[in-house]
């Protein structure tokens, strides 16, 4: 059956797609007619398939991206509407990812660093009240602050950040608790246990909640959410496109920065540099961005690498399910065994993990997860 992406993109124009995605199904479409002039766009709708495993805030990522025009914010795609149909569609920027020019891991391009430092000041100008778009309303009941006060007034929006640091990262660990681990445990607890997770890892006597208790407050602002190689986009002129809004959101800027640096993966004396840029350009526009940065970047980094077990266990059981019956299983199983091998090693200490076990142990529990599955 044909989807209703695809056939709005059939009713504009000549279909180049799909385009690999992973919140939503694209297709990269040619327009004729008088949408000729854009170039090309592309049209996306929600991916069923989507294993989610972070906190939205907006409704619409269209709606942000409006905003952001409005706003005066430099190289996100256009958003465009067709006035008779109400088809919505984005600008196709034209170009590399970075991905592609620079793989994770590898070093960034000088100048590129500099302009993913100017993406994040052109972020940290952006306040609540700026944006129109619509929020979601919190999934999660409302949690008192780390001392057991109860959490500060935040006005008529129950979306409005709240100004406590320590009650941002909160409501983070509370939601990867729920919706990426508690949500999980029917079908891939017997697979979280055999990695050594505990039942109460996130909970809040974990060491992750005290760590999060400790934050140092800082001014909220608008946040990517999401800002990694493959949702940075190089023109033919060089300049760096930023895609990918799903997971914007307004909070803790030093989120951002810890979010893309884990993401992406720099070799250490880079690291180093991107962080000293990030305070450079943040501070000049955000003050006050960059308090307690020492002590509260290495924080989110521990959330990010602990939250990245439950979103990459899950998704590789995924992957071997797939796989399973057929003749790239075992290879799958391998490149899966050491992937979660190496997750877990990074996340150890934040979640508290007292023994990781190696990839022999890890294979053979994927392995029997599909066993299980196939006789339910």
């Amino acid at each position: 059956m044909t989807s209703p992406a695809l056939q709005q993109a059939e009713a504009i124009g000549a279909v180049d797609g799909p385009l690999a995605g992973y919140h939503r199904e694209w297709y990269v479409v040619r327009p004729r007619g008088e949408l000729t002039r854009l170039g090309r766009v592309k049209i996306g709708e929600p991916r069923e398939d989507a294993l989610r495993f972070d906190r939205r805030y907006f409704a619409s990522e269209d709606e942000v991206l409006l905003d952001l025009a409005r706003l005066g914010v430099p190289r996100v795609p256009p958003v465009h509407r067709v006035s008779r149909s109400g088809t919505v569609f984005h600008g196709f920027i034209e170009g590399r990812t970075l991905a592609s020019l620079s793989p994770r891991g590898h070093p960034v391009a000088p100048g590129h660093l500099r302009q993913i430092s100017e993406r994040f000041a052109s972020l940290s100008r952006l306040r609540p009240g700026d944006l129109h778009a619509r929020r979601l309303r919190n999934p999660l009941r409302r949690a008192p602050e780390p001392d057991g006060i109860p959490p500060r007034p935040t006005g008529d929006s129950e979306h409005r950040p709240v100004r406590s640091s320590a009650h941002f990262l909160r409501e983070l660990l509370a939601f990867t608790r729920e919706h990426a681990h508690r949500a999980r445990l029917p079908r891939f607890g017997p697979l979280f246990a055999r990695l050594g997770i505990p039942p109460d890892v996130l909970g809040p006597h974990s060491r992750l909640a005290a760590e999060a208790a400790l934050l140092t407050d800082r001014p909220s602002c608008l946040l990517h959410g999401d800002l990694h190689r493959a949702n940075l986009i190089v023109d033919p002129a060089d300049a760096l496109w930023t895609i990918d809004w799903e997971l914007a959101a307004f909070g803790d800027p030093l989120y951002d920065l810890a979010t893309h640096l884990h993401l992406m993966d720099y070799p250490p004396r880079q690291r180093s540099l991107v962080v000293a840029e990030w305070r450079q350009a943040v501070t000049a526009v955000l003050p006050g961005a960059d308090a307690g940065l020492a002590d509260d970047l290495p924080r989110y980094l521990g959330y990010k690498r602990a939250q990245s077990v439950f979103a990459d266990v899950v998704r590789q059981a995924v992957a071997v399910g797939a796989a399973h019956g057929t003749p790239a299983w075992a290879e799958q199983l391998g490149r899966t065994a050491e992937l979660v091998h190496d997750i877990l090693v990074r996340a150890a200490e934040p979640l508290e993990l007292a023994d990781v076990p190696g990839p022999g142990a890890i294979e053979p529990a994927y392995a029997e997860l599909c066993t299980a599955a196939r006789h339910r």
